[in-house]
């Protein structure tokens, strides 16, 4: 056989292996995505009974002043939190990337706390000490928390550390020419601020004000813990899905609480695709900040009284857990740690389902995101197919966990699906994953599949395409450009990836809400169920434990990457 035979018959071979790995692709965001969607979305034309019943049920909805009321409320909190946690983190993001203050990284890595442990325990924090039994309130000061003030500031302490991030990055990406240029013009620090600094994050802006909007209008642990009457669009579905068992109504809340985030996402698709296109220059020029020490004190004192009051809810947790009978009794024990007894010998099991759950979403998911990821952006056959997969790998970013979870319920509890006018029924291949912790570990994967896939379709178009050409030129199968090359080369993204699905599913709840089992409870489900059960002492000695997981697995990734950029550096001298 001829060598051009040989090359042929590997190219014709490669291909046929990417066509079947686009349609694998596309029929898992079909199945996974796309099929629970519909079935849900298609819930709020039916009764409970399962007959179609038009726009009933949002007229009934819209009927209602207690859930017309919830709307209200969702909005009004999150617009109060998006415009508290975008200007606190505002003043500690310029802190970080426009003086020369010390102690930056510490500061930074505080402030990320938050993210390390589920969004009721800020609430249950807040109850340590405002509640009605709480440290500053046995003090004779009484704020009130149960309600509005409680979830504002429970949402601000979710918020802030994404909003932060954002940005950081935002603040970083400056010209410092423009600044130099500023200077030299004779312009005065206000005028630059408004003038330069601004316009320059503008979009940077734009994204965290959306992130913080949206978390908040779709958050459901906070709300939960220390709402009271207070009720939001988020606790609404809870109440009619769990508490009523009125499935259409949870539908329609669903969609109700679908609407803003997918407006926030275009809005925040908008805003990206325009800074994409006003990408700063490769002539630019790192910004480096003048010395000032009045200003490094004064945005000193600010950080560190921003960061000491995020650090003084963990520790009021620490100290509940730790205390015998909170506040009363603050002798020192281990007791509240013995999860068995409370949750009826299935504590421990808890820890094992969150760890596993975690480890299994972190792998799976970063090995199907990255592999989507190749097959969208950098495979060439059948171009239409991969243009919807890319429509439905930023899906989820506009989907609450709320929704995905009652969809999955609703799409994997049916044995069947009946088709209308024939009245023909197709069995449901994919029930036997109901209750099961595999549907809980791909709802997880499709819950954050988004972001993780912004973050290797990035790290791909970093790698220069003539490799794939090369490749096809020469007859190579895609697989080994793929094991060979694309993956080592993008393997930070890939590690971040891992660790981006790690540490939210071992905090994720909204999710999870509708799809655990009492042999599956993870233990975010557990707090909840500890905090709604009265077992307040041992729900934050879970938080604690959710927390050293994720502070021990980022450490771990932290050092992992440092060797990793010192091995780069040193390979890279001449």
């Amino acid at each position: 056989m001829s060598n051009d035979q040989v090359r042929k018959e590997r190219t014709i071979s490669s291909e046929t292996i990417l066509k079947v790995l686009t349609m694998v692709m596309l029929l898992s965001f079909l199945v996974f995505l796309l099929f629970p969607l519909i079935t849900v979305f298609s819930k709020v034309f039916q009764s409970n009974s399962g007959e179609f019943v038009g726009f009933a049920n949002f007229a009934k909805y819209f009927s209602t002043p207690s859930l017309m009321r919830s709307i209200g409320n969702s909005i009004h909190v999150s617009l109060v939190t998006t415009v508290i946690s975008v200007g606190l983190a505002f003043g500690v993001a310029y802190a970080i990337s426009r003086t020369n203050m010390p102690f930056k990284k510490g500061f930074q890595y505080i402030a990320m706390l938050p993210q390390f442990v589920p969004t009721m325990v800020h609430g249950m924090a807040l109850v340590y000490l405002f509640g009605r039994q709480g440290l500053i309130t046995k003090m004779g000061i009484d704020i009130g928390l149960y309600g509005e003030l409680g979830v504002v500031i429970a949402e601000v302490l979710y918020t802030f550390p994404q909003v932060l991030m954002v940005l950081v990055v935002a603040m970083s990406s400056a010209d410092n020419r423009l600044y130099e240029a500023a200077s030299c013009m004779g312009a005065g620090p206000g005028r630059v601020f408004f003038r330069v600094t601004l316009p320059g994050m503008k979009y940077g802006l734009i994204s965290a004000v959306t992130i913080a909007f949206t978390k908040c209008f779709t958050d459901f642990g906070a709300p939960q813990v220390v709402g009271g009457n207070f009720s939001v669009v988020a606790t609404d579905i809870y109440k009619q899905v769990l508490g009523q068992q009125n499935m259409s109504m949870g539908a329609v809340v669903g969609v109700i609480l679908t609407i803003p985030a997918i407006v926030a996402f275009i809005i925040d698709s908008i805003s990206k695709s325009k800074a994409d296109s006003e990408s700063i220059s490769s002539k630019a020029v790192a910004f480096k900040p003048v010395e000032n020490k009045k200003r490094d004190i004064g945005y000193f004192i600010y950080s560190l009284f921003v960061t000491a009051l995020i650090a003084v809810m963990f520790v009021v947790i620490a100290l509940a857990a730790f205390a015998k009978r909170w506040p009363y009794d603050l002798t020192f024990t281990l007791e509240h740690f013995d999860f068995d007894s409370v949750l009826l010998n299935s504590g421990m099991k808890a820890i094992w389902v969150s760890v596993k759950m975690s480890l299994l979403t972190a792998v799976i998911g970063g090995i199907l995101t990255f592999l989507f990821a190749y097959l969208i952006e950098k495979s060439k056959p059948m171009a239409l197919v991969r243009s919807i997969c890319r429509f439905f790998a930023m899906m989820p970013m506009a989907l609450p966990g709320m929704v995905i979870g009652l969809a999955y319920v609703m799409f994997f509890n049916k044995t069947g699906f009946t088709i209308p006018l024939i009245g023909l029924v197709i069995p449901n291949p994919f029930h036997s994953l109901y209750r099961t912790l595999a549907i809980m570990v791909i709802s997880n994967i499709v819950h954050m599949f988004s972001v993780t896939y912004i973050t290797a379709t990035t790290a791909l178009k970093k790698l220069d395409s003539e490799y794939e050409n090369v490749a096809d030129s020469m007859a190579v199968p895609f697989y080994q450009v793929f094991l060979h090359v694309s993956m080592p080369m993008s393997l930070p993204a890939i590690l971040e990836i891992i660790m981006y699905y790690f540490v939210n599913t071992m905090v994720t709840i909204s999710a999870l809400v509708f799809l655990y089992t009492v042999r599956n409870q993870p233990m975010a489900l557990a707090i909840l169920n500890m905090d709604e059960n009265g077992d307040y002492a041992a729900a934050a000695a879970m938080s604690l434990v959710i927390l050293l997981i994720n502070v021990i697995v980022r450490s771990i990734y932290e050092i992992f990457n440092y060797i990793c950029r010192r091995r780069a550096e040193k390979f890279s001298r001449p």
